[in-house]
Formats: C-alpha cells, sequence, structure tokens
C-alpha cells in the first residue's frame, strides 16, 4: 500500500486520521499475529509522521475498537455485500468497508453520509477504479438499513 499522499490544506485532520487507520488495518490484515498498537506505531515510523499524542489516541482508540468489534463488522458486511464472497474482496477495500461499518454501526458521532463520503474518497485515493460504486452500495445498505443491520 502506498503511503498517503501530502496532506494538501484542503484535506481535513480527520480525513488523514481515516488514512492512518485504513492504513493500519490493511497491515493488520496482511500480518494478522502482529499487534495493532505496534502496527500503527511502525507505519508512522515508516512514513516519517508523528505518532504524537493527540491525534494517536484517536486512531489507536479507533483501531482497538475496531478489532474489538471485527467479528460482528465482518458478519455485517458479508450480509451486505451481496454476491461477492467474503474472500473475494481486496484487501484495501476491506480496511475501507471495517472503518465505515464501525464508524456506521459503532461509533456515534459521524453522520451516515459524511462517513459513506470518506470511504469513498479513501476509496478513490488507494483502491481501483471500481471500488467508490461497490462501497458505496454497501455502506448506503447498512446506512439505510442500520436500526436492522447493526
Amino acid at each position: 500500500m502506498p503511503p498517503p499522499k501530502p496532506y494538501a490544506g484542503s484535506v481535513s485532520k480527520r480525513h488523514q486520521q481515516r488514512q492512518q487507520i485504513m492504513a493500519c488495518l490493511y497491515m493488520q490484515d496482511m500480518q494478522p499475529e502482529e499487534n495493532i498498537e505496534m502496527l500503527y506505531h511502525a507505519y508512522c515510523e515508516e512514513i516519517g509522521i508523528s505518532d504524537e499524542l493527540d491525534s494517536s489516541s484517536f486512531i489507536l482508540e479507533t483501531l482497538r475498537k475496531i478489532r474489538q468489534h471485527q467479528a460482528s463488522i465482518d458478519t455485517i458486511l458479508q450480509q451486505h455485500a451481496e454476491n461477492w464472497a467474503f474472500g473475494r474482496i481486496a484487501k484495501v477495500e476491506l480496511a475501507i468497508l471495517r472503518l465505515g461499518i464501525y464508524e456506521l454501526c459503532f461509533g456515534a458521532s459521524t453522520p451516515p453520509p459524511v462517513v459513506i463520503n470518506e470511504a469513498i474518497e479513501l476509496s478513490k485515493e488507494y483502491a481501483s477504479e471500481d471500488s467508490k460504486r461497490f462501497i458505496n452500495g454497501v455502506l448506503d445498505r447498512i446506512a439505510t438499513e442500520k436500526t436492522s443491520s447493526c
């Protein structure tokens, strides 16, 4: 996975944090035996960014909660990824979807349209051209059925 693109003035801090969370989720999928905190610190060191407490506390807390809820997140994903075998979902898309599903179902503060838009933006930056439609469809179905899905 390529490192995040240089942060332009128009990229929000929260988007930057989502980029880092997505990258760490991808790394965790590739190295499941590794501790998520160690992966995050290694990631920060590798790309030359500081993992200072102000942003890393949010990032690490989100990573821990996603790992805590991963079985439920994956079940929700499998239920809503119509005609897609779970094993066929690309690792980058999987990381983006896990973050989006976590925010829709377990995170309370971000409105669903923002979650979906952020996931689409991440897919445009890091995944294939067709990924944005797939990710949008899955997250939109989950958001629409939120009371019964999550």
